[in-house]
């Protein structure tokens, strides 16, 4: 990878990330409306931008830049659980922010505040946070893309996703005439989100505007600042809201006929231990043993979420959300749960119905039924008359029924969003 900037050392271990998601822009070829506040399946398209970095066990700021004057309009775009998920950040760490007229000036501004978000962090605080720039309008990235991102910026200092070009690219000139004809081996499509030491970054963009230089994206403006960027393996499915068209799923192939419905089917099972919290569906249930496991242990999400990913023919949750990942590590069940709609809505599924079974001895869950169930239609984005959740012991069989396991299992239909 490329050297780092003058005076960057490699970030080692858990180093802090920021996040900017830039959303200030006047979206006039979207054809109407504010492309970020489009909704898609259920959500809006900036929501949707947000997930993956709200699975970051180490994100500790986020701020959006919004038209000056929409900050309100934007935030009231979010979901209740991504809301929830920035509060837990801190009194401080999340801001809509206005932006400025060039996209340049919004990426400052959104800079700006993260420095002050941080300001009492300690001396080397912002050189020792990478941030993560994204598009607001980019709602398919996955978060293996954004911890990706976040080793490869904390490594090289600047790091952005490409995709190789399918066209052959042209240099175009005055008069209708191409001027030349690049190699297409040695170009590629720049994704988002792209990331960056903080503090070089900001500077970066002080000087860029002192001097008036424009650039559609940060990774051209370090590079004429500070040095190098690196560059990753992007994603086919990380694709950019332009036109409104972009919204729509894609086209079956010539001759193929949709199936009517897929059924997915997952189970799970934890040990319980004490000092964890008991987690179902979303819902903390008072018991003095919780699940044990890498993330927030909820069984029941984690049932529902090889449901939907097995009923999508797209693996299981630990090809998605392996365990020997340490961005999981105590993460919110839901946000993963979230990311697996999410790429079933990608290939053209949306969900249809859940019907899900907890087993424990105890705490009894009757009371606790009705929570769960709305807990996770909200996460899924569905009606809670959609959502079953029932609950049943083992009558003192094996390790669940002896109350050293719980086990959770879960049905879904998938129906055709085409």
């Amino acid at each position: 990878m490329p050297p780092l900037g003058p005076g960057l050392d490699p970030l080692q271990g858990a180093f802090p990330i920021a996040v900017v998601v830039t959303a200030a822009g006047s979206s006039a070829r979207f054809g109407g409306g504010k492309k970020e506040l489009a909704s898609l399946g259920g959500r809006s398209v900036l929501d949707l931008a947000l997930s993956p970095f709200l699975a970051l066990s180490r994100l500790s700021a986020l701020v959006i830049t919004a038209p000056p004057g929409r900050e309100a309009e934007l935030r009231d775009a979010l979901s209740p659980a991504s809301l929830a998920a920035l509060e837990r950040l801190g009194p401080g760490r999340f801001a809509v922010a206005a932006g400025g007229e060039l996209r340049r000036d919004s990426v400052r501004l959104g800079l700006e505040a993260l420095a002050a978000m941080l300001v009492g962090a300690g001396p080397g605080a912002l050189d020792g946070t990478v941030v993560l720039v994204h598009d607001g309008a980019r709602p398919w990235a996955v978060p293996e893309l954004v911890a990706r991102v976040a080793e490869a910026a904390a490594s090289s200092g600047a790091a952005l996703p490409v995709l190789p070009l399918v066209d052959t690219p042209k240099e175009l000139g005055p008069a209708g005439l191409v001027l030349r004809h690049p190699r297409r081996s040695s170009m590629g499509g720049a994704q988002t989100p792209q990331g960056f030491r903080l503090g070089a970054l900001l500077a970066a963009h002080r000087r860029a505007a002192a001097e008036g230089f424009d650039c559609t994206d940060d990774a051209e403006l370090w590079d004429r600042y500070v040095g190098p960027v690196a560059y990753l393996p992007g994603e086919e499915g990380n694709r950019k809201v332009t036109y409104a068209r972009d919204l729509a799923p894609a086209e079956e192939p010539r001759g193929a006929a949709p199936a009517p419905f897929r059924v997915g089917q997952g189970w799970d099972l934890h040990r319980l231990v004490p000092g964890r919290r008991l987690m179902l569906g979303g819902i903390e249930v008072p018991s003095p043993l919780g699940e044990e496991a890498h993330s927030d242990g909820d069984v029941l999400l984690h049932a529902v979420i090889d449901a939907i990913l097995g009923a999508a023919a797209l693996g299981d949750i630990g090809t998605h959300f392996p365990p020997s990942d340490p961005a999981w590590r105590d993460a919110d069940s839901r946000l993963l749960a979230r990311r697996a709609a999410t790429l079933a809505r990608d290939a053209g599924w949306g969900i249809g119905n859940l019907d899900c079974t907890v087993v424990l001895e105890r705490p009894r869950l009757g009371p606790y039924k009705d929570a769960i169930r709305a807990s996770l239609a909200d996460c899924l984005g569905i009606p809670a008359e959609a959502v079953s959740v029932k609950a049943k012991t083992k009558e003192g069989v094996d390790a669940a029924g002896e109350g050293r396991a719980i086990e959770a299992m879960a049905v879904v239909a998938l129906v055709p969003l085409r």
